[in-house]
């Protein structure tokens, strides 16, 4: 049990020192530079004059006619923003995209099948150094010059397409923070329909947050649960192993006599009688083992006998009886002389 012990103590101590001195790594990921794109279109429609409207202008979400429409003046505005002052370099232009699309089934939407780029701003340039750098422009398209090209397109195509005007800002945001790349592009833009009597316009807005992050390993905390689980274990262990070393003893070595004894019940048990009394064995008859007694006692179908006592150095014969014939195993005979000189004067003193 104190080898047992020990051997807990050390596991318990080891698995105590691992938890304390906890090396596994984790990966995580650190934010470098946080910021924001926000870019809006909004617009303003212009009337050439007529007898409908009052006004000369048509503000956003209505139906518009597009025989009374004479301009559209669309406003693009973006924004750059970050949570502190970084050096960026952009770029961004202007273009209109007319398109002709057709739906391929009802179950499907529809699919671009011609495509045709003006442009209306050249590429412009720009740095970001502070922490918020605003843009704004503004662009004014004649609609009817759209229409026209519409009309032709569909004639030329002998089909008769959807065909949609796009205004588009193309905006381009790239630079480095400590070795890592921030790349973005923004597309703001308007759509208008052309080539049909009336329409409605419809803008995509952009706001979409960004960050740059860096990967970096990290030390789990210490498990204070695991650390205080393992040095309750080390105490029962360590209080154990003081009971055991100095409030307890070693089991008193048992002499060959009792072993053979365990041995004897052991195997034989159910064939002993105990009796309370001496039986006169004077003329008794030895045999050499315990296994020649149970033989003879299988051959004349008679018990095996013995005098019971307390004291387990007082059994030391085991016999038989058939008629007047006594069989005596001795079991001094197999002990050591000086064992067996003990187990006979107690006998002998037993008897007195």
């Amino acid at each position: 049990m104190i080898c047992t012990a020990i051997c807990l103590l050390g596991l318990v101590s080891f698995t105590l020192y691992s938890v304390v001195n906890n090396t596994i790594l984790e990966d995580q990921k650190v934010s470098l530079y946080n910021y924001n794109n926000v870019a809006t279109v909004d617009y303003q429609v212009n009337l050439k004059p007529n007898a409908l409207y009052q006004n000369n202008t048509l503000g956003k979400d209505q139906v518009y006619l597009s025989e009374f429409i004479d301009s559209i003046k669309a406003t693009f505005e973006y924004q750059f923003s970050g949570d502190r002052d970084i050096e960026l370099q952009g770029e961004y232009d202007i273009v209109a995209l007319v398109s002709g699309s057709a739906r391929k089934s009802l179950d499907e939407g529809d699919i671009v099948i011609w495509e045709k780029s003006f442009p209306l701003l050249s590429k412009q340039t720009f740095t970001i150094k502070d922490n918020i750098h605003p843009i704004k422009k503004t662009i004014s398209i004649k609609l009817d010059e759209y229409n026209e090209f519409a009309k032709l397109a569909n004639e030329i195509s002998k089909v008769s397409n959807n065909v949609n005007l796009q205004l588009v800002m193309n905006i381009k945001v790239n630079g480095t923070i400590e070795k890592e790349t921030i790349e973005e592009y923004i597309t703001p833009n308007i759509v208008i329909p052309l080539d049909t009597p009336m329409f409605e316009i419809t803008t995509n807005n952009v706001d979409k947050p960004g960050a740059i992050e860096k990967t970096i390993q990290v030390q789990q905390p210490i498990d204070k649960n695991q650390v205080i689980l393992n040095s309750i274990i080390l105490g029962i262990i360590v209080l154990g192993l003081i009971f055991l070393i100095f409030f307890t003893k070693s089991a008193p070595k048992k002499s060959i006599l009792e072993k053979e004894l365990n041995k004897i019940f052991k195997k034989h048990g159910d064939r002993l009688v105990a009796l309370s009394s001496n039986v006169d064995i004077s003329n008794a008859r030895y045999v050499r083992s315990i296994d020649d007694l149970v033989r003879l006692a299988d051959e004349i179908n008679k018990p095996i006998l013995y005098k019971y006592s307390d004291d387990y150095k007082e059994i030391n014969k085991f016999f038989i009886t058939n008629d007047d014939e006594i069989y005596v195993f001795n079991l001094d005979d197999l002990l050591p002389k000086e064992e067996a000189a003990i187990s006979e004067q107690v006998s002998v003193d037993s008897e007195k």
